[in-house]
């Protein structure tokens, strides 16, 4: 179930505020500071509400857009004009090469295990022949994580929100519950997995493609950022 993202996208916006967005599109930007926007085509991979979309089309990419929630599409596209697709990878629905891929915030940690490669291939088959792809493996905890709790205030009242994250065979089930300010509960249950930053250099090294691991968009940031080029 997953009703924070299909019913109440502008509370996960509120949930999500104090993200630094500005401080992830600035580090792609940087790596791309001798190229004019313009001239570029970036494809988003978990667009999510469009926070990061809105950034880049504002800098003036030539932006597509894929998540496979329609509710967070619905946000986005209240925000800014792109080319929005309901797909994610393995999957990617547009027959196009991209100057820049990004997938921010997690997204690959909503992989299953075997579709880390074919999503990658995936990819590799949509990057142009100097393009580069950006992506971070966010550090979760195999073992599990004690309950943390939310409470904020947003335009239409005050919520609360309940997470945890429990082993469940190779991969962690994401558990969250959020009181919203209207009086709903929504119960939100996902799959999640703890890759392994070597396992994943590897795979992106399989399929044709240089990297360069970094350490986080920037300072206070516990992801690993993939920097990839194709060989």
């Amino acid at each position: 179930m997953e009703r924070l993202y299909t019913d109440y996208p502008e509370l996960y916006d509120a949930i999500q505020s104090e993200w630094d967005y500005d401080r992830d599109c600035a580090f792609v930007q940087d790596l791309l500071d001798d190229r004019d926007p313009a001239d570029l085509t970036l494809l988003e991979i978990g667009c999510g509400t469009g926070e990061h979309t809105q950034r880049f089309v504002d800098a003036g990419y030539d932006v597509t857009a894929i998540d496979p929630n329609e509710g967070m599409l619905s946000r986005a596209r209240e925000k800014v004009d792109a080319d929005y697709h309901a797909a994610g990878v393995p999957g990617i629905p547009v027959d196009s090469e991209f100057d820049v891929v990004v997938a921010i915030r997690g997204v690959i940690n909503h992989l299953p295990p075997a579709e880390l490669g074919p999503a990658i291939e995936d990819v590799a088959a949509h990057l142009a022949a100097d393009g580069v792809f950006v992506f971070d493996n966010s550090p979760l905890p195999p073992e599990g994580n004690e309950v943390a709790i939310d409470v904020g205030e947003t335009d239409a009242g005050r919520y609360a929100r309940l997470v945890q994250m429990n082993p469940d065979g190779d991969r962690l089930r994401w558990d969250q519950i959020v009181f919203t300010p209207d009086g709903e509960v929504c119960v939100d249950t996902r799959p999640m997995t703890p890759f392994d930053d070597l396992e994943i250099a590897a795979t992106l090294s399989g399929y044709g493609l240089d990297v360069e691991p970094v350490g986080g968009y920037g300072p206070d940031d516990d992801r690993t950022v993939f920097v990839c080029t194709p060989r």
